[in-house]
């Protein structure tokens, strides 16, 4: 199925994709730095309590590959919930995702 394959093979035009994250929230510590993922498509959340979260990439890219925009720096909120338990109700996660992605193109005549 075409989500397994890796971005680069789905998007020839593509040389490297590069994506910076910076996550605040529970479970992304006591001083949230930027750490470099590579070339990765989804965000994981590291709330204990989310379920089914963390923010996906692949709409944000396909966006960026049809204008040919090299890079871009954006906000999005973790798209989980937090299970609430037999004492809470369920409610959206809080963690916050900051995000740098750079590509790379294939100059164009390239294969």
């Amino acid at each position: 199925m075409s989500w397994q394959q890796p971005f680069r093979e789905l998007n020839p035009k593509v040389e490297e994709l590069m994506v910076k994250v910076l996550e605040e929230g529970k479970g992304a510590g006591p001083s949230p730095e930027w750490q470099t993922l590579g070339s990765v498509t989804r965000l994981d959340c590291h709330n204990p309590l989310c379920q089914r979260g963390g923010v996906d990439l692949h709409h944000t890219l396909r966006e960026m590959v049809a204008t040919r925009r090299a890079e871009l720096e954006t906000v999005k909120m973790c798209g989980g919930i937090e299970g609430g338990g037999s004492s809470a109700a369920p409610r959206h996660c809080l963690n916050r995702f900051a995000f740098r992605i750079s590509l790379a193109y294939k100059a164009e005549g390239d294969p």
